[in-house]
């Protein structure tokens, strides 16, 4: 993958605008969102390669939004959640999460999902 439009969901902005600078850092690009209701607008107005959704968000969690997010969108959508044990990653999976990525976010482990990512070109 030469370089990724990437969304990131998180309920708190300085954990987006880390995440972006780290991004941005590589070549990539992207775009935040604060709720559900921001990712699926996003996801309604642009193409995104790769998906970073928190699970603790106001209104609906990620977990909950993940269905109709997943429905806008055909880049895979990792969780990102705290909350780290067994049942929570299982639960991930099961709803259709691409992945789950345990806060705090290793950066290295994005870098090594966007370079799984299938090229554009």
């Amino acid at each position: 993958m030469k370089s990724a439009h990437v969304l990131v969901v998180d309920d708190e902005r300085p954990n987006i605008e880390i995440l972006l600078r780290a991004l941005e850092q590589r070549g990539h690009s992207g775009a935040g969102a604060l709720d559900a209701a921001a990712a699926a607008a996003a996801l309604s107005a642009g193409s995104f390669d790769l998906v970073l959704l928190d699970n603790v968000l106001p209104g609906m969690t990620g977990m909950q939004s993940l269905a109709a997010l997943g429905k806008l969108t055909k880049a895979p959508i990792h969780i990102m959640s705290g909350y780290t044990d067994d049942d929570t990653r299982r639960d991930a999976l099961l709803l259709g999460a691409a992945g789950f990525l345990p806060k705090p976010i290793d950066i290295a482990e994005i870098y090594t999902l966007l370079e799984t990512l299938p090229d554009k070109s």
